[in-house]
Formats: structure tokens, sequence, C-alpha cells
């Protein structure tokens, strides 16, 4: 296939994870679960600008005007984003690109920032609004940004947390950014990091709502060509592992010397010769899940999942794993609960009343909270796992 980057020819598949429904669509009922639909998803690597992508592309509009993830849910979420407000205290406008349902604004508000929120999702835009987070409901396009300039002045500061890669043409959303920003404005963007998913395997954290995994290479590269500048990059602990990169509007900004050291780490790091390899790891790691899970159902153990993020979807589904092997997940989130995982469709409950002295095995899906999940059962003997490499958590 061709780069959607920067239109190389010069891609190469790395790994196929078969048939998968959309991550972020709970079914509710029989009904919903007949009418789901799936698609292969294959993912190619670009060695031109180092871009990893899903070659299947669906709908924008299908996948985020009714969403059911909910930022503010997550209480390490919500740490983050309250430090990052207080990094944002020296500029004057603050605008949030994919604000979902006011994570970021409610802090920078509370620091006395002026700021806006802009997302695409109907539902989740309404709660921000309803809780009086200033929100604009729409995709990040030239008519909202020229809807939001009739009243507003340019933002000296745009903020993008985890949306460019769910972006179908990033090309356009930076020459967006361009448009919007204040001359010398500033662009933060962060980004689940592509480096880090390949060296880990977490193969779990490609699915349809994200057509583009990003390295820094990427990002400068997209940038550079419409007259941006990559200058900073800070190493940040959320999703895992991710990327804040500070990107300037104008040609000219020196990288500092953190920015050029990620980028010539990943250079050495993201080689064919080493993504060839991927491959047959994820069959290795999807196959020892699901025989795990098997056992533990022949030894009678009752096993649960905690969380119900949208790798759920991409894990059950490649293992072919079901509520025969895990009873149901419990999920904080009140927009997913009594619903069921996609394709899968494992049974989503609240925590209430649904912890209790028969659980055995907790598969820990959220991972990355497992600190705060481990709290809620500290007075059960219970074993926790992590699904992706399988691994006992202490």
């Amino acid at each position: 296939m061709k780069c959607r980057v920067c239109k190389s020819k010069n891609t190469v598949e790395i790994f196929d994870l078969g048939k998968q429904p959309l991550a972020n669509k709970y079914p509710k009922n029989i009904k919903e679960i007949k009418n789901e639909k799936k698609y292969q998803l294959s993912v190619y690597f670009c060695k031109n600008c180092k871009t990893a992508q899903i070659k299947k592309l669906i709908s924008r509009k299908l996948m985020f005007e009714d969403y059911y993830y909910l930022s503010s849910v997550n209480q390490g979420l919500r740490i983050h984003f309250q430090k990052l407000a207080r990094k944002l205290k020296r500029f004057n406008f603050v605008v949030d690109i994919g604000s979902n349902d006011g994570i970021l604004l409610e802090p920078l508000i509370k620091n006395k920032i002026n700021c806006l929120g802009i997302d695409p999702s109907k539902n989740v835009g309404k709660i921000a609004n309803d809780k009086g987070f200033l929100t604009e409901i729409g995709f990040f396009n030239r008519k909202i940004i020229n809807r939001i300039l009739k009243k507003y002045p340019k933002p000296d500061a745009l903020v993008a947390s985890s949306v460019v890669t769910h972006l179908e043409k990033p090309i356009e959303f930076a020459k967006n950014t361009k448009f919007f920003l204040k001359k010398s404005g500033i662009l933060i963007l962060e980004i689940e990091y592509l480096n880090n998913f390949l060296k880990n395997l977490e193969y779990e954290r490609f699915y349809f709502d994200r057509p583009f995994y990003y390295s820094a290479n990427s990002i400068d590269y997209i940038f550079k060509s419409i007259n941006m500048s990559l200058f900073d990059i800070e190493l940040i602990n959320i999703h895992g592992s991710s990327l804040r990169l500070y990107i300037k509007n104008s040609k000219f900004a020196q990288k500092t010397k953190r920015c050029n050291k990620v980028l010539k780490e990943e250079n050495k790091n993201l080689n064919i010769n080493k993504l060839s390899l991927i491959k047959d790891k994820i069959i290795k790691e999807s196959k020892l899940i699901k025989d795990k899970l098997e056992r533990f159902k022949k030894e009678n153990i009752k096993v649960i999942g905690y969380g119900s993020p949208a790798r759920v979807s991409t894990i059950t589904n490649y293992s072919k794993i079901n509520n025969k092997l895990i009873e149901y997940i419990i999920d904080d989130s009140p927009i997913k609960q009594n619903k069921f995982t996609p394709g899968s469709h494992i049974k989503i409950l609240p925590r209430k009343n649904n912890i209790n002295k028969n659980i055995g095995i907790i598969i820990v899906f959220a991972y990355e909270y497992f600190a705060d999940i481990r709290k809620r059962f500290k007075k059960m003997n219970v074993k926790f796992y992590k699904p992706i490499p399988f691994k006992k958590l202490i």
C-alpha cells in the first residue's frame, strides 16, 4: 500500500490481526450483536517516514459521533491533566482538540486559564457542556475553526492528547493547526508511542479507531512539511508510555537535546529487521493467554476482567476469548456498563455487587492503573494477570 502520510510506496505489512469489530462500539443487546460488523485489520509500516498504519480505513463519522470513552472516570488521567494545566499558565488562550468530557478544561478553568474544548462526539461533548466546560461539538476542520474565530481570538496554545492517531488525514490536521494558531504559537501533541508498542509487544493497542501509529520521526516529518517545527519531546507516563511533543508555528525552532536524543534512538530501533520478528511473537502470546484461560477453566477458577478499554476487543477477538473463559469484566465507566465487549460479547458490569469472594483470578486489561485497581481487592485472596504479554502482576 502507499503511505498516507508521505505518499511513499516503501511500505511493508508487519502483522495482521484478522477480523476485528470496532473497538469502542459496545453492543447493548442481541439486536446490536447481530448487526455487528468485522473488518480485516492489517498493519503496515512505512520505511520512509516511520509511520505505522492500518490498511482499512473506517469512517471517522461512524466512529466518533457516538462514543463510549470518558476520560474523567480514570483518576490517573485526571492527575495527568491537572499537571499539564499547571504547565499552561503562561498562555493566554488554550484550545483543547478532542477535549472529551472536559478532563483538561476543568483544571484549566481552576487555574484561571482562558480555554475552549473541541470534540466530535455529540454525547460526550454534551456531558462536558452540561458540566460548564465550554465545548464546541464537531470535527476539527476549517468550518469549526472559522466558527470559533468569529467569537474568539487565535489561541497561542493548542493541545491534542491521544487525538492525532485517530485522524484519517494527518497532513490536513497539521495545516489546520497552523492556520488556527497564532504566529509562533505552540501545539502540544500527546501520542501513544509506536516505538514502545512494538518494543513491548503491545499489539492490543492497534484497532480501527486509530488508523495511524506515530514515531517522533513521523511527527517531525508531518509538521516540517508545512513549515512548523518539532522542537521538544517529553516522555510521559500515560497509556503505558507516551510522548508529549512541542511544535512551534514557525519554520525555525532549535531542537532540544532530549528531542534529538529520542529521534536518534528511534532511528536505531524502528528498522525492518526488528519489525519482521513481531508477527511470530504476537501469535505466540495470543495462544498463551488462551491456553492459560482454558487451564483456569478446567481447574474451576472463576476468572473476571477489570477495565474494558478498546484493547479488550483486539485481544479477545484475535485470541478467540469469550464469556466461557472470562465471566464478566468490571468497568468504572457508566456508559460502558451493562453492555458487551465488541465481537467477543463478554458482559461489562459495574464494580458494585460484582466483587465477591468467589473470584480467583482477575485479568487486568487496564494494567496502567493496576495500583489503584489492586486496592479494591486488598482483603481478597485473588491473583492478578496482565493479558499481553501474559504475566502475573504483584
